[in-house]
C-alpha cells in the first residue's frame, strides 16, 4: 500500500476561506480516512459548496501560520493528479455533461479531466478497458452508445459516477447526489453506494437529504454558518435537538431500516 492510501483522504486544519470579500468558511479543522464513508450535512448557505471547492482545490484557504490543508498526505497537487485518488462527482460537473457525447465518450473523458473526448485526446484500450469496467460496476454498459443528453436524470448520474471510477480512486467526493432525482432513480442510485462503499471506494457525501445517508456511513459533521457544528456518530447527532438547530427549525426525525427520514 503506498503512503498516499494509507495518509487520510483530508486534513483540515484551522481552514478559513473567502470568496468575494466575505469570510465563508471558519476555523475547519477535520479529519477525514481514506477508506471512511462520511456524510457531511447542512443546509443551504451552510457553506457547503466552498468546502467541496476547497477540497477540490477550486478555492484555496488563508495563509495562516496555524492553517493547514492536506489531501491524501500532500499539501500541493496538480488538479489532474488528485482525480486519479479521488472521484469528483458534483452538480456543476452534472450541468456541463449536456452535449452530444455518448455515455463511453463521457466515462473516458474522466482520463482527461474534460467533458467529452476531444481530437487531440490519446485513447488507448486500456483506458477502453477500465471505461468498460466502470460501466459493468455501474450496471450501465447499455447506455454507452446513448447520447448524454438523451439520457434520464438517473442514468447521467450513473454515467458520471463511472467517469469518476475509470481510476479505482480511493474515495468518491458526492455532492447533492440524489437532486433532481425522481423515486425510483434515487433508490436504485442509494443502492449503488452502498454497493461502491462494500467494495472498499471510501465515500464522502455532501447533502442536506437525510435518507442519502446509507447504513455504510457511520460518521456524520454537520456544517453551519461556515463552521463545524458537530461531528461524531450518526446515531448520536441524527436526532431532533442537533437537527433543529442545525437547520433553524423544528423538524422530526426517524430511523427505518438503516436510513434516517426528516420531516
Amino acid at each position: 500500500m503506498s503512503q498516499q492510501t494509507r495518509a487520510a483522504l483530508l486534513d483540515f486544519q484551522h481552514v478559513n476561506v473567502m470568496r468575494g470579500g466575505k469570510l465563508v468558511l471558519h476555523d475547519i479543522t477535520l479529519s477525514v480516512q481514506a477508506g471512511e464513508h462520511v456524510a457531511i450535512i447542512g443546509a443551504n448557505g451552510s457553506g457547503k459548496s466552498t468546502l467541496i471547492q476547497t477540497i477540490t482545490r477550486e478555492c484555496y484557504p488563508l495563509l495562516r501560520q496555524e492553517s493547514s490543508l492536506k489531501i491524501f498526505g500532500r499539501e500541493v497537487w496538480n488538479v489532474f493528479e488528485l482525480r486519479r485518488w479521488l472521484g469528483v462527482v458534483s452538480n456543476d460537473l452534472m450541468s456541463a455533461c449536456t452535449r452530444d457525447i455518448t455515455g463511453l465518450e463521457a466515462v473516458l473523458s474522466g482520463f482527461f479531466s474534460s467533458i467529452g473526448i476531444q481530437t487531440y485526446h490519446h485513447v488507448t484500450s486500456e483506458m477502453r478497458q477500465k471505461a468498460q469496467q466502470a460501466l459493468e460496476l455501474l450496471e450501465v454498459p447499455h447506455l454507452e452508445s446513448r447520447f448524454v443528453d438523451e439520457l434520464s436524470s438517473g442514468e447521467a448520474r450513473r454515467i458520471l459516477i463511472a467517469r469518476a471510477m475509470v481510476h479505482a480512486p480511493a474515495a468518491l467526493l458526492l455532492d447533492e447526489p440524489t437532486n433532481s432525482l425522481d423515486l425510483r432513480a434515487t433508490l436504485e442510485l442509494r443502492g449503488m453506494f452502498r454497493k461502491l462503499a462494500q467494495s472498499g471506494t471510501g465515500l464522502l457525501i455532501v447533502t442536506h437529504h437525510l435518507p442519502d445517508i446509507i447504513p455504510e456511513i457511520e460518521r456524520v459533521i454537520l456544517i453551519k454558518d461556515g463552521r463545524i457544528y458537530a461531528d461524531g456518530p450518526k446515531d448520536q447527532l441524527l436526532n431532533t435537538a442537533h437537527l433543529s438547530e442545525l437547520f433553524g427549525l423544528n423538524v422530526g426525525v426517524s430511523r427505518r431500516d438503516g436510513y434516517y427520514h426528516l420531516w
